[in-house]
């Protein structure tokens, strides 16, 4: 009887066993996505304001800026590396464009673009041909291009031209900020997945002695990612001048480190080679939905840089210990 009895819990028990590893493949592969579907409903139920066409249209505006930024973090952060620059590039990006605009707008925006993708190969030239760790040479790379923001606007507030800020005036839930993120989106998510150069992204991230073996020229492709980081920065230092109608030579000061706090929400590994760009952007909505919340509820400003500073630290914390738990699993299956 008992045998008969631990034979019919085992037949049970190996019958729902593929059903729960369905569940955990499919919580592990939309769990981002089903977070920010969470804090929207309690965002709803804790502020009747929030679903309304002006706030959203606003978080996603504010989303974007943010959202630019963390495009070009991605790319960096995938191929195991930081860019603590893309904050400082994006204010210089502004400063330059508010400053020329009015004497011609079309080579401020080239000026401004070409200056960021030059300050991004910068970074790349130290980290590939000097060997300087990422962390030192985008952390220098952030002092030049504040310095260079402070010294063209003269430490001042520069107001963009009325062709740009009638641009930035128009409301609606798609704003020129937001169709610019988007249309980004799109275009680095096909790169990625669909090109050889964004395929080896993620084995220069993975293991970068592999990936060399492999063929892969991972020192080209790695100058390459901060050239491009550097133009994406330029990009979003566009669309802060159109947000807010100047530039502002320390815009952005801390976004840096928003910017990968919000990747890595969305399950990019902090060490490169795993991630995916649609969830790391969910995870930048994520990180300003909880802003979104906490100014429509009144949070003293003080007690939201705390609660923001909570979120980053957690955030680098739980990407740290998946990472170790994957290389724990992996030595295990290996012995």
């Amino acid at each position: 009887m008992s045998h008969a009895t631990s034979s019919s819990n085992a037949a049970v028990s190996s019958h729902h066993a593929p059903a729960r590893r369905d569940v955990k493949r499919v919580l592990a592969r939309y769990d981002v996505y089903l977070i920010l579907l969470l804090l929207i409903a309690l965002a709803c139920a804790v502020s009747p304001q929030f679903l309304t066409a002006s706030n959203i249209g606003n978080l996603l505006t504010q989303s974007a800026v943010l959202g630019i930024l963390s495009v070009a973090q991605f790319i960096v952060v995938l191929t195991g590396g930081f860019d603590l620059s893309v904050a400082a590039v994006m204010a210089l990006s502004s400063i330059l464009l508010a400053r020329y605009a009015d004497t011609n707008i079309v080579l401020a925006l080239g000026g401004a673009l070409l200056t960021s993708a030059l300050c991004g190969l910068a970074s790349g030239v130290a980290v590939v041909r000097g060997r300087v760790q990422p962390l030192i040479a985008t952390l220098a790379m952030m002092g030049v291009a504040r310095g260079l923001a402070f010294s063209v606007s003269e430490k001042s507030v520069l107001t963009s031209n009325a062709l740009i800020q009638s641009l930035g005036s128009s409301g609606g839930l798609l704003t020129p900020p937001t169709l610019l993120w988007l249309v980004l989106v799109a275009v680095a998510a096909v790169w990625l997945a669909q090109t050889r150069s964004g395929l080896h992204c993620y084995a220069v991230g993975g293991n970068e002695t592999t990936a060399r073996l492999a063929g892969v020229r991972s020192d080209r492709l790695k100058l390459g990612v901060y050239t491009i980081a550097g133009l994406i920065s330029g990009v979003a230092g566009i669309a802060l001048v159109i947000r807010s109608s100047s530039g502002v030579p320390n815009g952005g000061a801390g976004w840096e480190l928003d910017s990968i706090a919000a990747i890595v929400i969305g399950g990019v590994r902090l060490f490169g080679g795993e991630g995916r760009l649609l969830k790391a952007m969910a995870g930048v909505l994520i990180y300003q939905l909880i802003a979104n919340v906490m100014n429509l509820t009144g949070i003293d400003p003080y007690y939201q840089s705390i609660i923001r500073a909570g979120v980053i630290v957690i955030a680098v914390g739980l990407s740290v210990l998946r990472q170790g738990r994957q290389e724990r699993r992996t030595l295990g299956n290996r012995g």
